[in-house]
């Protein structure tokens, strides 16, 4: 670790305290001051770059750095849409998924690590989570995506976003279903800009037949994990549905959003780094079969 000198750190801040500059953008400014002073670069995650926030932290106003969640997706259990809360973090952080879900009661949290079918469900969700909001951070700070491929995703993302605030109100929303089914279309799309070269005219010629979008993704890349999509984009409704005042139930409107969920996460992971799915797949098959060992 190249270590920034406390002294330093000390005048940085009470400069940028001078010049009114609010606690939560002094980390960030404070690590590319020291680039342009020093010409030595800092690298976000590293442990230099988490010793800087970490300092920041401890002189800084309680809470000061609180911004909220990168990316706040839903779980279904018990007969309530819960919020999953993936943090915005800076350096290296351990990411728990039942700490994402800070609003469910604990004796609910101790059901549902308990029900090994609701488990399983739980955590593959919390991992598409993950991957959508750390991978369309990263998306929008590189050049992985452009063009029509990026106004594309950017239309879905609102409405995947759209889904999960109807689904949050007191009384869950049909509209999710529109939404959702709107988002699934358009992150589809996104997927054979990026990789399939589809242009606005293409675009148009798919219309909003989900399935045959689905299947010219496949044929753009087979082992596209949008596969596990085939049983999935079938049970939307048809599009011309949104103005016949259909009402779904949770249970439908549960599958509008996780599919949704599904295919804008598998989007981003085709675009970046970001696995945190096949991670937890990996550890489920690996307790199943220790399990199985045990008995």
């Amino acid at each position: 670790m190249h270590e920034i000198p406390e002294e330093w750190l000390k005048q940085i801040n009470r400069k940028m305290s001078d010049e009114g500059v609010p606690y939560i953008q002094r980390p960030m400014l404070a690590i590319r001051a020291w680039a342009m002073e020093t010409g030595v670069a800092v690298r976000i995650p590293s442990l230099t770059s988490e010793h800087v926030f970490q300092w920041f932290y401890r002189n800084s106003a309680e809470k000061a750095h609180h911004i909220g969640s990168l990316f706040t997706g839903l779980f279904y259990f018990d007969v309530y849409f819960w919020p999953v809360n993936v943090p915005l973090a800076y350096g290296r952080v351990r990411l728990d998924p039942f700490t994402s879900l800070n609003a469910m009661p604990e004796s609910v949290s101790a059901r549902l690590r308990t029900e090994t079918e609701a488990h399983g469900d739980y955590l593959a969700l919390w991992a598409d989570c993950v991957d959508y909001g750390f991978g369309r951070d990263d998306l929008r700070g590189n050049n992985a995506i452009s063009g029509f491929a990026a106004s594309l995703f950017t239309a879905a993302n609102e409405h995947l976003e759209a889904t999960i605030a109807v689904l949050r109100e007191k009384h869950p929303n049909s509209k999710a279903m529109d939404s959702g089914r709107m988002a699934t279309e358009i992150f589809l799309k996104t997927f054979l800009a990026a990789h399939g070269g589809l242009t606005e005219t293409g675009a148009r010629k798919l219309g909003h037949n989900l399935e045959l979008a689905l299947k010219e993704c496949l044929n753009t890349r087979a082992t596209s994990e949008l596969s596990e999509l085939q049983a999935r984009v079938g049970q939307f409704p048809d599009v011309g549905a949104r103005y016949e005042g259909v009402t779904y139930n949770d249970a439908d409107l549960w599958n509008a959003y996780s599919t949704a969920q599904f295919a804008g996460s598998a989007i981003v992971r085709s675009l970046s780094d970001r696995n945190m799915r096949r991670t937890v797949e990996l550890a489920l098959a690996e307790a199943s079969k220790n399990s199985a060992s045990a008995s």
